[in-house]
Parts: structure tokens; C-alpha cells; sequence
């Protein structure tokens, strides 16, 4: 019978969630909005770069009728090197508009 380990915490938040990701704005100086919560009206919380890698905490997304766009949670690493979760349009990740 094989051997059963225990995840530590750290070990769990490696393999929890979704898929790794690279932002894609279409646009080499473009810069990708990420909002406190899933609409073009929330408050945006930060930008990333064209080329950086997400983390999408899922695959399901949110759509938001004012914008006409989806948008999915994503975790990212902030300017300060923290860890830090946000929405961004799902479309700019790759995931269907």
C-alpha cells in the first residue's frame, strides 16, 4: 500500500486553484488592470504588465453586463513581492470574453 503524506499549508496553497497564466494586453507598454472585484466599475487595486504570470484561483468566471466582458480572480505577486488576489477581464489571460 503506497505511503500517504500530509500536505503542509505552504504545499497546499501551491496546488490549490486554477491554472498559472501570462497576461496578454495585445500591447508591449499596455499595462492590465486589476480591480477589487469582478467589473470594469470596481476600484482597481493594481496593474501588471504585458508577460506577466497569474495564478486564476478558478475557472469560473463572472461576467459583467456593463462592460460586456468576463472576468476571473486571480492571485499575482504585487510590486512589494507580496502575495495579493484580484479580478482581471478574462479575455487579457486567455479565457473566453
Amino acid at each position: 500500500m503506497e505511503e500517504r503524506k500530509e500536505l503542509s499549508l505552504n504545499e497546499m496553497e501551491a496546488v490549490a486553484g486554477g491554472v498559472q497564466r501570462i497576461v496578454n494586453t495585445g500591447i508591449d507598454n499596455l499595462n492590465a488592470a486589476i480591480r477589487n472585484g469582478p467589473s470594469k466599475g470596481r476600484k482597481q487595486i493594481a496593474s501588471l504588465p504585458n508577460g506577466t504570470v497569474i495564478d486564476t484561483i478558478s475557472d469560473e468566471l463572472v461576467y459583467d453586463s456593463v462592460s460586456g466582458r468576463n472576468f476571473v480572480e486571480i492571485t499575482f505577486t504585487d510590486k512589494k513581492g507580496q502575495k495579493a488576489s484580484g479580478w482581471i477581464a478574462a479575455s487579457i489571460v486567455g479565457m473566453k470574453r
